[in-house]
């Protein structure tokens, strides 16, 4: 076995150096190759054209698995039809579209494309940053109560491991009532010249509440002031409910790494998402899963890519949802879901027997809003809901027991006033 996959890396490796054009695609020719027309934003009730959803279901739990548009959807089936064709011709060609896909993931961060690693999931990003991460002996991390499991196992797993101490807070008591200065205050009382890594959530998908991400990453650049290169605050952010949400930059959050997954907010592939490291080389992390990195490109992106065999179309396909996704406008789809959940929150506080619990501000705020309701358990609302096809979600972790809605770019106020007015009916 360990002989076929050499020397099929091998025979890649050789077909790349006879063939550069296969395994270094440009642009050009990779549109050229492409049959599928582009893609143009005409208007939020057009866009639901775009998809193959059951539209006789008001869908609010877009944040756990969406639909894929159609120009994604074409390129998965052109891959899965090239692979299917002739498969080790294709795969050979394939390197090239992973770094399309890399590029793209560059264009919609602001970043370099080496900056990019590519994965199969936010979970798998977590593990792969959580355990090559640098962290000597005698340093710590810190981390807090309103992290996913994901995040919070990988860490846990390292700490058993190797025995440092990994320090766990909680940012705020209310999430309708967190504000900027308490989240900056109690990070700053809990850091101490032991702390290597910092680990934090963008938008929680426990409390609702969105981190002031780039006040955070300012307060870690003051407290880096003076540590040395290998004692510095190495400060990572589980971005994948706000990536494909909120119109910022990698650079303007201030982090040294960000790892999201791309099948939710972002309409990417299933089994799909990145990695961002500040610095274009492995500065204060190791790989854990060995690259295929046949070109031996000594850069963050190819060498933090697991290698293996993955489902190729759906990671080479993965650019068409950035291109997408840049169609529709990052400042676009940021005022549109916040428009729709300042809507659905405002009508909720209309409700006697509703409690809502994310922040009203946009702020502190992002795609998601919670709620109670005071006569019947999340499980039996999200059942309610669910007899009259209206999907939400129930969580029990961090602020819950709550509902959880979250209304995206492919729902409307109209949906939004048929899920208040059964909440009305059963308050």
């Amino acid at each position: 076995m360990d002989l076929s996959r050499r020397n099929l890396l091998k025979g890649a490796g050789l077909l790349a150096g006879a063939l550069p054009f296969q395994s270094t695609l440009t642009a050009s020719s990779a549109q050229s190759a492409d049959s599928s027309a582009a893609f143009e934003f005409e208007n939020w009730e057009r866009l639901r054209d775009e998809f193959d959803l059951d539209y006789s279901w008001r869908n609010f739990a877009g944040f756990l698995l969406t639909s894929h548009p159609r120009v994604v959807e074409q390129d998965i089936q052109r891959h899965r039809a090239g692979l299917n064709n002739n498969p080790a011709n294709y795969l050979f060609k394939g390197w090239g579209y992973s770094e399309e896909t890399r590029e793209k993931a560059g264009e919609f961060f602001g970043v370099n494309a080496g900056q990019v690693a590519l994965t199969d999931s936010t979970t798998m990003g977590l593990a792969t940053l959580y355990n090559g991460i640098s962290i000597k002996p005698g340093q710590e991390v810190l981390s807090t109560e309103h992290e996913h499991y994901s995040s919070q196992t990988s860490l846990r797993y390292r700490a058993e491991r190797e025995g440092f101490k990994l320090n766990t807070i909680r940012l705020y008591e209310e999430p309708k009532d967190v504000s900027t200065a308490e989240v900056l205050k109690r990070i700053k009382q809990h850091i101490t010249n032991k702390t290597r890594v910092l680990a934090l959530t963008w938008v929680h998908s426990g409390s609702s509440v969105k981190l002031p991400i780039p006040a955070i990453g300012e307060l870690v650049a003051e407290l880096n002031v003076g540590r040395n290169e290998n004692d510095r605050i190495l400060y990572c952010v589980d971005g994948v409910h706000g990536f494909g949400v909120e119109n910022l930059n990698f650079d303007e959050m201030g982090c040294d790494f960000f790892v999201a997954g791309t099948h939710k907010w972002m309409f990417g592939p299933r089994g799909t998402g990145i990695i961002c490291s500040r610095k274009l080389d492995l500065a204060f992390i190791d790989p854990t899963i060995p690259p295929f990195n046949l070109n031996n490109d000594p850069a963050f992106g190819p060498m933090m890519t697991p290698g293996g065999f993955h489902t190729f179309e759906h990671r080479w396909a993965l650019r068409k949802a950035f291109e997408f996704h840049l169609a529709l406008g990052k400042d676009n789809v940021e005022s549109r879901i916040h428009f729709l959940n300042t809507y659905l929150k405002n009508r909720l506080q209309e409700i006697r027997g509703v409690e809502l619990v994310t922040p009203i501000s946009t702020e502190l705020s992002s795609g998601f809003t919670f709620f109670r309701v005071t006569k019947h358990s999340p499980e039996a609302v999200t059942t309610i809901m669910h007899e009259r096809k209206i999907i939400v979600s129930p969580a029990d972790r961090d602020a819950g027991p709550v509902v959880r809605m979250a209304p995206g770019v492919l729902n409307s106020t109209e949906e939004i006033d048929e899920a208040v007015a059964v909440l009305q009916a059963i308050a």
